[in-house]
């Protein structure tokens, strides 16, 4: 990342991160905590609850935070400079950058904006996002997809374990669970994966969707695979904000597009539209909770707006797009995968 310098751990040149509340997750958050040295800044947009969530992930001691949050739900009113440092940690400058950090960098063009806006003062573009000048987004980078797969979840699991939670979640031995997830989950559509789940459950595969309760349509989409399908309630556990906690006792994920492309009242999150836009434009969803699952070992079936970096190739990695029939035969593979396999141990044990 350029020439060595002191102020974090092995002379590494610290690095600030950008995050806005409106358009980061669980999974977002606990990168940054994993990935952030003592040095290191994290400039935060948004309430003070998101500071403190994004505490529990175990951010460094060391670790400068800073926060602002949006005045009137408009970060255009909001004043340009002025963070307040979090109680127990070092208060970043002004314009959320220290003098020794070499490298900002933005998880989403909320974030990106922010940040360009308050480094140079006088910046007085409007939005929408992202930023439309290449010259005003240099100011922080968008953060690129990492590089390493996160830790293996279930490594730590001891016996027994991955039984216990699908018991939690009420999955039968027999089920092929999969974990419907984005990050931010707010922004998710369950309407697309919903009618592959019905068309392969259809087909004979003995499917249950699990999401995050902050999804949205949770209760109309589960009232469609029962009337299309037959299906069992979908699962919504507050865990699925977090795929390593449940990931190892599931098997398999999907991972869809923005939900403001085709459903932009229900999936826009806590984002708002800001002047100068008409409506909220789609925005690039985050590779993390895919990556989570290939961590995990678990077929992933992911949209192909979906950045997934040097993992693109991974053979877990199940592309799909707007043919619906595509994910419905790719689960329904899954499904009859796992059936053939836990066939295969039953015969065997006899």
């Amino acid at each position: 990342m350029g020439a060595a310098s002191a102020g974090t751990p092995g002379g590494r040149r610290p690095t600030t991160h950008i995050l806005c509340f409106e358009e980061v997750g669980d999974c977002t958050l606990e990168r940054v905590a994993r990935e952030s040295v003592p040095g290191d800044a994290v400039e935060m947009h948004g309430p003070a609850d998101f500071v403190r969530r994004l505490h529990r992930f175990g951010l460094r001691d060391g670790v400068a935070v800073s926060q602002r949050n949006r005045v009137a739900c408009s970060w255009w009113l909001a004043p340009a400079l002025g963070t307040s440092a979090i109680e127990g940690t070092a208060p970043a400058s002004p314009d959320g950058v220290d003098a020794g950090h070499g490298f900002r960098v933005a998880y989403g063009p909320r974030a990106q904006w922010l940040t360009a806006r308050a480094a140079q003062q006088g910046f007085a573009a409007r939005p929408p996002f992202p930023l439309p000048d290449p010259q005003e987004a240099e100011a922080a980078p968008i953060a690129s997809v990492p590089a390493e797969l996160p830790p293996d979840a279930a490594a730590g699991w001891p016996e027994g374990r991955r039984a216990r939670i699908r018991r939690e979640l009420g999955l039968m031995p027999h089920e092929c669970a999969v974990l419907v997830a984005g990050d931010p989950s707010e922004w998710i559509d369950l309407h697309f994966a919903a009618r592959a789940f019905a068309m392969a459950r259809v087909g004979g595969a003995p499917l249950r969707m699990v999401v995050s309760p902050r999804s949205a349509r949770i209760a109309q989409m589960a009232e469609f695979l029962a009337r299309a399908a037959h299906a069992k309630p979908i699962v919504a556990d507050e865990r699925a904000d977090r795929p390593w906690e449940l990931l190892p006792a599931l098997d398999a994920s999907v991972h869809d597009q923005d939900g403001v492309a085709t459903l932009p009242l229900h999936c826009r999150g806590w984002r708002a539209i800001s002047e100068g836009e008409r409506a909220l434009a789609a925005q690039p969803m985050s590779p993390l909770p895919a990556l989570w699952s290939l961590a995990c070992g678990r077929p992933a079936f992911v949209h192909r707006a979906i950045d997934l970096g040097a993992h693109a190739a991974h053979p877990q990695v199940h592309r799909f797009g707007d043919d619906v029939a595509q994910l419905a035969r790719g689960l329904h593979a899954v499904a009859s995968g796992l059936h053939a396999l836990a066939s295969s141990a039953s015969a065997a044990s006899r």
